[in-house]
């Protein structure tokens, strides 16, 4: 494998080299319109999170995905981990055992802790196992998902090796509204949402709860209850110049362990356009997770804040700069673990959109200071070539990094069933170097393909060793020692039959490999499938959405083979009038169960409910 290091000063000569060349024709201020809520190739829906720009995802010259709140309502999922399942390239992790997580990510067969989640561009914390868990993002706040595959610390940092998820909230209401629902279901599930909205002159404010309650597979380890309250308020003082806060609050209650999970914090943002050339944007958020079990053995809190300035400028009609400085600061207070941390983390990227019709380049790197573990420099190259209107092509290579946590650290001599844990001060980052390259063909105006082949190969990973001198506790110590490399395939397809029936299939082959102990990665399925068909039936207000999921052979972690299964799901949708919905979805129709390495499957589940809207 070519050294990352190498690898990165190529880029950044390439970066350097290429944005000499100007012609014409990027994209303007203001100019992106919403996409279309009937067209299922959602060719002209707005993506930002790609380029930190806005672009419609047909022109978007990184490759990126989106799930629409049109989707999710199609599909009538409640939790933001559901509503990823149909993407090629992504597996859902939901056995989280006493912890309660639903909803960690996996891309392109890298581990959970590698995909950076954010939440309207700020990152979102809480999880078990070093990675971010979703559970507690309310679903019908939700306006949209932006997903970006590989590699993408060029522009967001640490974890975004596997790629990034950024879910996209929704705005301060322009309009009074308010609307509520209530469902109840299999595993004595309960969820009970009400949002509502306001507007008057410049002001806009939207205030959004939500509460869940199930029993969970089994009751004794698994009954959890949720409260969910997000809002935004926003103040537009002029076309040019808008303020928008975004406050959230969640509390999540297992009965086992009467463990406690609590997040707290705001967003804000503020935007200016002085011109159609240019935009300022402020950002700063807060962030407040804390962690409780009855008997505080795993007491924990965690506060990070952070501050972001960008700049966007277009250039000679034909280069779109992007500059920004971010700071950050983290600190930790972990009693069950005995230790205090705090980080410091300084910022700097640059990227470049450079218009060459039909070519556009994106070049772009960013530098990460730490106080502790040093600097990062993670540049990235992407192109996106219009063979026609039709026939495009996309490819992009860069770098990576995910740093060491603050437990693995600091965190020293403390248990963890039969081992005793070491901090190793002396960690590095983990760093991969990506690549990706795609074809999406567009024909009849109908249906859309999609065909893309990726490879990323990651170094210094993290692991434990462990040291079996008696008697017990045996000594657990962390070291970069680990390489490994992912893989594969993506294939789609979307279509538009008639023009009330939809349908969506996906294919993905992965192939891993632990270059250290020579062998597969464990519970990563070689094939995974999907398909979805949408049916409207106007006449009668009903939408019936199908979905099927597949996954293949795989190796648990003992390298026992695994075997595959497959999923079915069906939600019905029924109008009554313009103000009441009635609504149902089966889960695992067919019943499957016992599946070694997915807990949650025990049976078919069953949802039903309302929704009204006043």
């Amino acid at each position: 494998m070519k050294s990352v290091s190498g690898c990165k000063k190529a880029l950044m000569l390439g970066a350097a080299a290429i944005t000499v060349f100007l012609t014409s024709g990027a994209p303007v201020f203001g100019q992106v319109e919403a996409a279309k809520a009937s067209d299922p190739l959602k060719l002209d829906q707005v993506v930002v999170s790609a380029t930190k720009t806005e672009h419609t995802l047909g022109d978007v010259p990184v490759a990126a995905e989106v799930i629409t709140k049109k989707e999710i309502e199609q599909r009538q999922v409640k939790t933001v981990a559901d509503a990823l399942k149909l993407l090629t390239g992504v597996e859902i992790n939901q056995s989280s055992g006493s912890w309660g997580d639903k909803g960690k990510i996996q891309m392109q067969g890298l581990d959970a802790k590698h995909t950076l989640i954010l939440v309207d561009g700020q990152r979102w914390l809480g999880g078990h196992g070093d990675a971010t868990d979703m559970q507690s993002i309310p679903i019908e706040m939700v306006e949209r998902i932006e997903v970006l595959k590989g590699p993408s610390s060029a522009l967001y940092g640490s974890e975004a090796i596997g790629g990034v998820v950024n879910i996209i909230t929704k705005q301060a209401y322009k309009e009074y509204s308010l609307s509520a629902s209530s469902a109840i279901g299999s595993r004595a599930t309960q969820i009970h949402s009400v949002t509502g909205g306001i507007k008057k002159g410049g002001f806009g404010g939207l205030l959004s709860y939500t509460y869940r309650e199930s029993d969970g597979v089994d009751e004794e380890t698994d009954r959890y209850s949720e409260h969910l309250v997000s809002g935004a308020l926003g103040y537009e003082f002029s076309p040019a110049l808008k303020v928008n806060i975004k406050p959230f609050y969640s509390e999540h209650k297992m009965i086992y362990q009467e463990r406690t999970q609590e997040r707290i914090g705001v967003n804000t943002a503020i935007e200016w356009v002085p011109d159609s050339l240019s935009k300022l944007t402020l950002s700063g958020s807060f962030f407040d997770y804390r962690h409780y079990t009855g008997d505080e053995s795993s007491n924990w809190s965690t506060l990070a804040y952070d501050g972001e300035i960008m700049y966007s400028r277009l250039l000679f009609d034909r280069l779109l700069l992007t500059g920004g400085y971010q700071y950050a600061q983290e600190n930790i207070d972990d009693q069950g673990k005995d230790y205090k941390a705090d980080q410091k983390l300084h910022s700097f990227y640059l990227q470049s959109e450079i218009n060459l019709h039909p070519v556009v380049f994106v070049l772009g790197t960013r530098v990460d200071d730490h106080d502790l573990w040093g600097t990062e420099i993670n540049p990235k190259g992407s192109v996106l070539i219009k063979i026609t209107n039709d026939l495009k092509l996309r490819g992009s290579v860069g770098t990576a990094f995910k740093s060491p946590s603050l437990a693995k650290l600091y965190a020293d001599s403390w248990r963890m069933g039969p081992y005793l844990v070491h901090a190793n001060p002396d960690l590095k980052p983990e760093k991969s170097i990506g690549y990706q390259l795609g074809v999406e063909y567009t024909f009849q105006k109908r249906h859309l393909a999609k065909v893309s082949v990726f490879r990323n190969d990651v170094e210094d990973m993290i692991v434990s060793k462990i040291v079996r001198t008696p008697p017990p506790p045996y000594g657990m110590y962390w070291e970069n020692i680990d390489e490994a490399y992912t893989q594969g395939v993506e294939v789609s397809l979307t279509s538009r039959l008639t023009d009330t029936l939809t349908a969506q299939a996906g294919y993905t082959y992965l192939e891993t490999r632990d270059k250290k102990l020579d062998k597969e990665l464990t519970l990563r399925p070689k094939h995974r499938a999907t398909l979805e068909f949408n049916q409207k039936i106007p006449q009668v207000g009903m939408n019936i959405n199908v979905t099927g999921l597949y996954v293949g052979e795989r190796f648990d972690s003992a390298y026992e083979g695994l075997d595959g299964y497959d999923l079915w799901n069906v939600a019905v949708t029924k109008d009554l009038g313009n103000n009441i919905q009635l609504f149902a979805r089966a889960d695992n129709v067919f019943g499957k169960k016992d599946v070694v390495d997915e807990y949650d499957l025990d049976g078919a589940r069953f949802m039903f409910g309302a929704k009204m809207n006043f």
